[in-house]
């Protein structure tokens, strides 16, 4: 897989910042604590071993907690240990400088921290094996081996209440903890994890089984509990009570693929292939539109540590899928999320269903030296070709132009071509700037990149940007656009008086376009022209498609970008936005009938599909049968 990482690095500043604190904290903390050391004049032998062991378990306990926040704010293990490995020998050198009158030295045989984080039982652990000698004292070759463990294991709880059991060194019940040794994660508005305490403090049982009640803010039926004990150690496990059942942390979506007609509707197709996006927040959406009932967000764990699982006829098997990075509120691509990397709100999972999926699962491995699957990294269904300007998804095949595409299916002849974002007449140059291979030959989709220039401006449209993307789903009768349009604060006049997001041109055949449903199915129209808000059936245009026979090409849309099409109606107090058909060109126009004059900020974006198809067509009169059904009936799924 190819992919463009151009503003991305293994760490952050920030992260390197926060790296930096946990450093300085951890040594100052240490050396304090080794240089307060009770010290006796002429101590005796035994005493001697047992301060020298106390302190070497010390800096192994302080070893393992620091490993841990490396691990927290990074998420790269190799990262932290190394740090932990350096912080661990710099420790026994410093208890060296610390008894001098013992002239001690070390042979550190080996030392080691891990973690399994996210699981109905994590732990942090770490072990060391040192022989010293204090030359002072004539003590020589003593060999030191100890451990540092905190486990943590969540139990099954009445709804409302949590239930861990916390477990110090592997097998001494930890009875020391209180409320603040306890943070559940929430999930805040802002699309950020937070910690906060449980309200009250918790019961404890002789066993160190903690009952804890769930804050307000957390949802009862699946969380996180990080628990910090008294020596620096951390753990973060996670609940549900599928997960607990199962030993597996792990999101089951469900999904509901409509009514009897509608699911007939489906079952006769082979090509409705959906490429699902799932957001850090928990929403699954499919062409820009959330498809979840509710939602449970992605805790912040490794990326290397997710799978994906489908469920068909009761077969349950993992499947490809690829973890993808974006910025700007999901806007801006930026290629294949890195494997050491924490997930966070820039990232999304996308895997790919169809009529015959049941359920998918979401599950994750929390062992800190996890491998990332194969599933999330091989390339099985793309032949991309980005130096000749060539996309290969198996299925249909594109030719990126600088910058328009031409389609067509893979075997046939018939091609269709596709621009973008014409305004006020003005069509984009981009000069010799090629469009951006975000991801080619990915794991489920391949993502194209590029910006829209206007030399000289837009006349009567002053400060304005655009930007596009498009995304090729494996095996797909179809690749997506989003077109976006940013209009900045301005002083100046402006007015627009055509704003096209996309013009698909070169076919050929009969138009159908939809034209208002009747109960479930599309009402269509035969007929060129406009179609609009204010026409007799209202804003209900989800496609339209021009094809001869079952050959030929169209557009379709979801029903908030259906909706989308008409923003600028309230601006220009007209019924403004329409589908344009004519009997070779179909355009996607949201301004068309009446100018839009308005100086305030606008971010708007439409999204959608581009069809190209030889069997199977996007609606077929005869039996009401076709793709159609994927944006007017699309899947809803719920969350377990």
């Amino acid at each position: 897989m190819k992919t463009n990482r151009a503003n991305k690095g293994q760490f952050s500043i920030i992260a390197a910042l926060l790296v930096s604190v946990i450093l300085v904290t951890a040594v100052i903390s240490t050396y304090s604590m080794v240089r307060n050391a009770p010290i006796r004049e002429s101590p005796k032998v035994l005493t001697a071993i047992g301060e020298m062991n106390a302190d070497i378990k010390r800096i192994l306990d302080f070893t393992v907690g620091y490993y841990g926040s490396i691990l927290k704010v990074t998420g790269n293990s190799t990262y932290a240990q190394g740090l932990a490995k350096s912080y661990l020998s710099s420790g026994l050198v410093n208890i060296a400088h610390s008894h001098p009158e013992w002239n001690p030295s070390f042979d550190l045989h080996f030392g080691s921290a891990s973690t399994r984080w996210f699981m109905p039982q994590s732990f942090s652990a770490g072990n060391i094996s040192v022989t010293y000698s204090l030359a002072a004292l004539g003590i020589e070759g003593v060999k030191y081996e100890t451990s540092s463990a905190l486990e943590v294991t969540m139990l099954e709880s009445d709804p409302g209440l949590a239930k861990v059991r916390v477990i110090r060194d592997n097998t001494e019940p930890e009875l020391g903890l209180t409320r603040e040794n306890f943070w559940f994660y929430n999930y805040t508005e802002e699309s950020t994890w937070e910690l906060i305490h449980p309200e009250t403090d918790p019961t404890i049982s002789s066993s160190g089984v903690y009952t804890l009640t769930v804050p307000s803010k957390v949802n009862p039926n699946s969380y996180t509990i990080q628990i910090d004990d008294n020596r620096g150690l951390i753990v973060s496990a996670f609940y549900s009570q599928r997960s607990v059942s199962s030993g597996v942390p792990q999101f089951s979506y469900t999904f509901d693929w409509g009514e009897p007609d509608i699911v007939d509707i489906y079952e006769s197709l082979s090509t409705d292939v959906m490429a699902i996006e799932l957001l850090q927040n928990g929403t699954l959406r499919w062409l820009g539109q959330s498809i979840t009932t509710q939602t449970n967000p992605i805790p912040p764990v490794s990326v290397k540590a997710l799978h994906v699982n489908t469920t068909i006829s009761g077969v349950t098997q993992e499947v490809p899928f690829q973890v993808e990075s974006w910025a700007s509120n999901y806007n801006v691509p930026l290629g294949i999320a890195g494997n050491n990397s924490l997930v966070n709100n820039g990232n999304m999972v996308v895997f790919l269903v169809d009529n015959d999926v049941d359920e998918v699962t979401l599950w994750w491995d929390g062992l800190d030296t996890t491998t990332q699957s194969s599933y999330a990294w091989e390339n099985v269904y793309f032949n991309d070709n980005p130096s000749s300007g060539r996309l290969d998804n198996g299925f249909l095949k594109l030719d990126v132009h600088n910058f328009y595409i031409v389609s067509n299916v893979i075997g046939e002849s018939e091609t269709y071509r596709a621009d973008f974002l014409r305004i006020n007449g003005r069509t984009p140059s981009y000069g010799s700037d090629r469009p951006a291979y975000v991801i080619y030959n990915g794991v489920v989709r391949d993502i194209l990149q590029q910006e829209p220039e206007y030399g000289g401006g837009v006349v009567d449209s002053p400060d304005f940007y655009a930007q596009i993307y498009l995304t090729l789903p494996a095996n797909a009768p179809y690749y997506t656009y989003t077109a976006r349009t940013i209009f900045v604060d301005t002083t100046q006049y402006r007015s627009v008086s055509d704003l096209s997001a996309i013009q698909l041109s070169n076919l050929a055949g009969t138009p159908l376009t939809e034209d208002g449903t009747s109960g479930s199915f599309p009402q269509t129209s035969s007929s060129t022209g406009l179609f609009y808000n204010g026409s007799p059936t209202g804003w209900a245009h989800h496609w339209s498609q021009i094809s001869s026979g079952n050959a030929g090409a169209g557009l379709m849309f979801t029903d908030i970008n259906n909706q989308n099409l008409y923003s600028f109606d309230t601006i220009a107090l007209d019924y403004t936005g329409a589908l344009s058909v004519s009997a070779s060109r179909i355009e996607l126009n949201p301004v068309e009938r009446s100018d839009a004059d308005f100086d305030y900020p606008l971010d708007l974006a439409w999204s959608g599909a581009v069809v190209t198809f030889d069997d199977e067509p996007i609606y077929q009169s005869v039996d009401d049968v076709g793709l159609w059904v994927m944006v007017e009936h699309p899947p809803m799924v719920t969350v377990d």
